[in-house]
C-alpha cells in the first residue's frame, strides 16, 4: 500500500486490460475444469473461483495475461439456484475444495461436462460420456490427508495452500472431506508439529486397519469387499473406499458381460488391487509394476487373498509386455497411470500387444483424452464407454474409467 492508502501493484503486474484490484461486474458464463468460473468483459476472459455460471457477480482484478485476467470474487450479485452455503469455514480460503458452494447434483452434471470438453479439447474425441456415479459419502470420505507446515515470522500454519498461492499456507484444525477418525487425531498431530523444532514439511494421517498412521514408511492395512490389501501409508491408495468400491462393481460386471476376455495384463499395478480384485472373473491374470517395493507387498497381497491364477511381477519401462504370453483377442489390459498419464513407450508396446480390450484408469481425463487420442487412430478400436466416478466431492478432481474394444 502505498503512502496515500492507494494499493501498489506487484512488480511484474501487466498493467493492461485492468489496473491492479480493478473492480468489475460480470456474468459467469462456464466453468474450467480447474473449477474456475469464465466471465467476460467486452470479449475478454475474466476467471474467478467459488462461482457458478448464471451469476452475476463483482470481481477485483489481481493478473492480467496476455489473453486473460483473473480476479478474485468479491460479491455475488445474482446468485444461481445451484448455490449453498459451505459446510467449511476456510471455504474460499484454503484451496484444497474448489465445489463445497454447489450442490451436489449440479457438481456431478459440471464434471461430466468438465470431462466432455476434455475429450473433445485435448483428444478430439466426441463420444457419450455417462453421468457420474456418484460418492456414498459427500463429506468424511478421505483417508489420507498431508497437512503442510512452515515456520515464519513466529507462526506455524499447518494445513494446505491459500486458494490461488503456490507458497502461502493456511492454518486448517479440521477438515470436513476427510474421515472422522483423521480428525479425531488431527489435533494431537498438530501439536506435536508446533511442540518440535522442525522448521517446514509435510505431516502425514492415513486412516486405515491400523488406525491413524503418521509415518510414511508404515505399512497399513485396508479391506476392499471381501480381500485385504497392505500398502505403504505414505503412497498412493485410493483415498475413497467406497469410490473404489463402486468402480470395481462396475469392472466386475463389464467382465462378466465379456467372457471372451479370458486374460488381464494389470499394468500400473502398484500393490495389485485391481489385478486382485478382479481375478475371479477371468482364468488368468498377471500384474505388473515396475517398482520393486511395491512388487513385493503386491505378491504378499496376492498369497494373502489366496489368489492362484496371477501375480505381480516386476517389468522394464521398455518392455513391459515381455513377460505376457497371453493371447492378446482374448486379452484385456487394464492401465492406471499416475495423473500426467503415460508416455509414448508404453503407447507404442500396447499398440504393438493388440490387445482385445483396453480399461484405461485415470484421476487426469485431459491426460487420459491426450493418450486416447494417440491409440485410436493407429489401431481398429473404439471407445465403447466412459463412466466416470465422483471420487472426490466438494473438489474439481474425476476419477474416469474408458473401455477401448478392438473391432478387427
Amino acid at each position: 500500500m502505498d503512502l496515500d492508502g492507494s494499493v501498489v501493484a506487484p512488480r511484474h503486474f501487466l498493467p493492461m486490460p485492468f489496473g491492479y484490484h480493478e473492480e468489475k461486474e460480470l456474468e459467469i458464463e462456464n466453468l474450467t475444469n480447474e473449477g474456475r468460473g469464465i466471465g467476460r468483459i467486452q470479449h475478454w476472459a475474466v476467471m474467478v473461483p467459488f462461482v457458478i455460471p448464471g451469476e452475476r457477480v463483482r470481481v477485483r482484478i489481481f493478473r492480467n495475461h496476455k489473453n486473460y485476467s483473473e480476479a478474485d470474487l468479491v460479491e455475488v450479485l445474482t446468485p444461481s439456484p445451484q448455490r449453498i452455503k459451505p459446510v467449511c469455514s476456510l471455504f474460499g480460503r484454503c484451496g484444497g475444495c474448489q465445489y463445497q458452494h454447489i450442490a451436489y447434483e449440479a457438481q456431478l452434471r459440471w464434471k461430466q461436462q468438465h470431462i466432455r470438453d476434455s475429450f473433445e479439447r485435448m483428444g478430439k474425441i466426441h463420444t457419450n460420456i455417462q453421468p457420474l456415479i456418484p460418492s456414498e459419502k459427500i463429506y468424511g470420505y478421505r483417508t489420507k490427508l498431508t497437512p503442510h507446515f512452515e515456520r515464519r515470522r513466529g507462526k506455524c500454519p499447518i494445513g494446505f495452500l491459500v486458494e490461488g498461492s503456490k507458497r502461502v499456507l493456511i492454518d486448517v484444525p479440521q477438515c470436513p472431506i476427510a474421515s472422522e477418525a483423521i480428525n479425531r487425531e488431527l489435533p494431537r498431530v498438530r501439536q506435536q508439529i508446533l511442540q518440535s523444532s522442525v522448521c517446514y514439511g509435510t505431516a502425514l494421517l492415513r486412516d486405515c486397519a491400523e488406525g491413524i498412521l503418521t509415518d510414511f514408511r508404515a505399512i497399513g492395512t485396508a479391506q476392499v469387499q471381501q480381500q485385504t490389501f497392505r500398502f505403504p501409508a505414505g503412497s498412493f491408495f485410493q483415498n475413497n473406499p467406497c469410490g473404489l468400491d463402486a468402480m470395481l462393481d462396475f469392472l466386475k460386471k463389464w467382465l462378466q458381460q465379456h467372457p471372451e476376455l479370458r486374460f488381464l495384463v494389470d499394468t500400473y499395478s502398484g500393490t495389485g488391487v485391481f489385478g486382485i480384485a478382479l481375478s475371479a472373473f477371468v482364468q488368468q491374470w498377471k500384474g505388473i509394476e515396475i517398482d520393486e517395493s511395491s512388487v513385493a507387498l503386491a505378491q504378499t497381497n496376492v498369497q494373502q487373498n489366496h489368489v492362484t491364477n496371477g501375480t505381480v511381477v516386476a517389468g522394464e519401462a521398455r518392455a513391459i509386455f515381455q513377460q505376457i504370453l497371453f493371447d492378446p483377442k482374448q486379452t484385456c489390459v487394464l492401465l492406471d497411470p499416475p495423473r500426467k498419464g503415460t508416455d509414448v513407450h508404453f503407447l507404442q508396446q500396447l499398440q504393438a500387444f493388440a490387445p482385445k480390450a483396453i480399461v484405461y484408469i485415470s484421476c487426469a481425463p485431459d491426460t487420459q483424452a491426450r493418450d486416447l487420442a494417440v491409440l485410436l487412430p493407429q489401431a481398429p478400436y473404439r471407445i465403447a464407454q466412459v463412466q466416470p466416478f465422483d471420487l472426490f466431492p466438494q473438489t474439481k478432481h474425476i476419477e474416469c474409467i474408458a473401455i477401448l474394444e478392438r473391432t478387427a
